[in-house]
């Protein structure tokens, strides 16, 4: 069964967003992605198409690729006790990964209360929660000392979804002081996968004085696709896995279409707010309230390294990551301020906590910036953001909150990054921010 499982995860692609240090930055309109109620400080935009926004992060709460590879080079080694070693990391390790890609966004303000954009993004996401053991996975198995076998891994649980959204963002002053925003959101559910109390045995098997390894998955999990599943395998019982076995039908490839991504259909929502008082700007956003939910194509999977059965399902829901913003900013200059923002993203079952501190403004006309510190559970770093004006109305942007580990990327336990082109009409420039009373403006 697990030549299968892991068939169903080479369509997950291994990133995710979160970027803390993006949330204040001057002029951007991927801000809104954190807070629709804030408002682009342009006439309108054009992200440029596939270039607007890439963003990814990875986090592992129990090891780093350091220890990951101190683990793989000492298995073979009579001295090292590879149990104390995975205990001292902790007994369970929680990996998330979560990607967005803009396909293309644009938006435009509506007189001077109102903005309104536009955007088609790529999402995925992942969850899993393990237990250290999971490392042995990552080892030689020809290292692995003979007493430590069999290999068993149990209580693997995983949760995935991968969608395409179209959808609106609505910003509305209200009056000087506040503003709201809203942004629905149809998403178009292409595959996802639960998975419960999973095992994994290795176990040494050897014949004619010969040694081979005999590997296996145990368990269920739930599977929405965007293709059907062989139609002789589903709602037929216990089916014995022989050699050649395939989960979906002879010439499926062919079969599938571009219409098949967007059969199973669902919606989510993104809400926002900000509030104005004196220098002080204070914001706060919930976002993904929804599912990912597939109406067709969509199966429960069962069974060992002998057997599979495959049950088709009504309706199955699969739960997205929640995210909570709230920020205070304070502008203490004309071009610079510094803020705070705290985000909780919830998973089911999970969540992980972060806070933000940044010093954001410009440096000259055509270039702005942001240098934050960034906490966590397990991990802390520097981030940075810069915007850079390359050609006229045009902006290229990168984005860390981990610039250290950026560099030092095998000690890391997290990384995020973010980069993109947009095209600004009608920024306002800083001169133009300025009020004639000569107080310093405030991030709309």
């Amino acid at each position: 069964m697990y030549r299968y499982l892991f068939f169903c995860l080479l369509f997950i692609p291994f990133s995710l967003r979160a970027q803390n240090t993006l949330y204040f930055m001057d002029n951007l309109p991927q801000s809104m992605i954190y807070n629709p109620a804030f408002f682009p400080n342009v006439d309108s935009y054009l992200g440029m198409p596939a270039l607007s926004g890439v963003s990814a992060q990875f986090y592992n709460s129990a090891f780093n690729f350091n220890e990951l590879d101190f683990f793989g080079n000492n298995i073979s080694d009579s001295s090292f006790d590879a149990d104390k070693y995975l205990n001292s990391l902790g007994t369970e390790t929680q990996l998330l990964a979560e990607a967005r890609i803009s396909l293309i966004s644009l938006g435009f303000r509506i007189k001077e209360k109102s903005f309104l954009s536009f955007s088609i993004d790529g999402n995925s996401y992942m969850v899993n929660n393990s237990p250290t053991d999971i490392m042995y996975l990552y080892a030689d198995l020809d290292e692995i000392p003979r007493e430590n076998f069999p290999v068993e891994i149990n209580n693997i649980s995983m949760i995935t979804a991968n969608y395409l959204s179209i959808g609106a963002t609505y910003s509305y002053r209200v009056n000087e002081n506040l503003t709201l925003g809203i942004s629905p959101r149809i998403n178009f559910n292409d595959l996802a996968m639960e998975t419960a109390n999973l095992s994994y045995m290795v176990e040494s098997d050897v014949s004619d004085g010969e040694e081979d390894y005999k590997q296996s998955v145990s368990g269920q999990f739930l599977l929405g696709m965007f293709t059907e599943l062989d139609p002789e395998i589903v709602d037929q019982g216990d089916i014995e896995l022989d050699e050649g076995f395939s989960l979906l039908p002879d010439g499926w490839e062919e079969e599938a279409g571009f219409g098949d991504l967007l059969k199973n259909k669902s919606l989510s929502i993104d809400l926002g707010a900000t509030y104005k008082y004196e220098n002080w700007m204070f914001s706060g956003s919930i976002l993904n309230i929804g599912t990912s939910t597939f109406k067709s194509r969509n199966y429960e999977v069962a069974g060992d390294e002998e057997y599979i059965n495959v049950k088709e399902l009504d309706k199955t829901k699969f739960a997205i990551p929640t995210k909570i913003f709230i920020g205070a900013m304070h502008q203490f200059s004309p071009k610079w301020n510094y803020g705070i923002v705290v985000n909780n993203t919830f998973y089911k079952n999970n969540y992980t906590p972060s806070a933000t501190i940044s010093l954001n403004g410009y440096v000259g006309k055509w270039f702005s910036t942001s240098a934050s510190y960034t906490a966590g559970y397990k991990f802390d770093n520097l981030g940075i953001g810069l915007r850079l004006r390359f050609l006229p109305g045009t902006d290229l942007f990168i984005v860390t909150d981990n610039i250290i580990q950026a560099f030092n990327y095998k000690n890391a336990y997290r990384f995020t990054a973010a980069v993109g082109i947009n095209m600004l009409f009608g920024m306002k420039g800083i001169e133009s921010d300025i009020p004639e009373n000569n107080e310093a403006p405030l991030k709309q």
